[in-house]
């Protein structure tokens, strides 16, 4: 997730987002990390992150391959 670059670059914090967009602290806090990586995201919370930062989802949502991630075959 993306979320503490868009904290950062309009000057906002993870309070703010909690209070705003109807986080508790500690869950704001936690999307608000800058490692920003989560097993699950639901549709709510993403929901309300686009409302918050007025965003589509992809502006807020990068997929990283990890290890686990079948590779297609090259054919």
């Amino acid at each position: 997730l993306k979320v503490a670059q868009l904290l950062r670059e309009r000057g906002l914090t993870a309070y703010q987002l909690a209070k705003e967009a109807g986080f508790t602290q500690p869950r704001a806090y936690r999307l608000a990390s800058e490692e920003g990586a989560f097993d699950r995201l639901e549709q709510d919370a993403l929901n309300r992150l686009c409302a918050f930062f007025e965003v589509q989802p992809g502006e807020l949502l990068e997929w990283i391959p990890d290890d686990t991630t079948a590779q297609p075959d090259a054919a």
